[in-house]
């Protein structure tokens, strides 16, 4: 016997209903939904597809090395993740690492 019960779930937060499955096909089925969300949430969050192209592919495309990329990456996302300022505090850090790193260049 299948029965409802109300959830959050834990990639979206949202409110959901869970099916408790009786036969082995629904749970397998259910298991592969459960894979297919943990893969979306690693490789396709909602947060990096706002734009026309992702981060990464802007990233790769002008060569930028981690720091630089980290910058881009930060600033590009940070409207649509739970922290913000969080987010600007990480590109701030990122942009201050850049700088230290063109002030001793120069004082060379």
């Amino acid at each position: 016997m299948n029965t409802h019960k109300p959830t959050i779930d834990p990639f979206t937060e949202e409110k959901t209903k869970q099916i408790d499955c009786d036969s082995g096909m629904d749970r397998e089925f259910r298991k592969g939904l459960e894979e297919l969300a943990r893969w979306e949430a690693v490789d396709h969050p909602s947060h990096y597809n706002q734009g026309k192209i992702e981060a990464i592919d802007y990233i790769q495309a002008w060569n930028m090395d981690f720091v630089e990329g980290s910058v881009v990456k930060y600033i590009t996302r940070y409207k649509f993740k739970g922290n913000p300022l969080k987010d600007l505090k990480k590109a701030k850090w990122y942009i201050e690492r850049l700088i230290q790193g063109l002030e001793a260049e120069n004082a060379s």
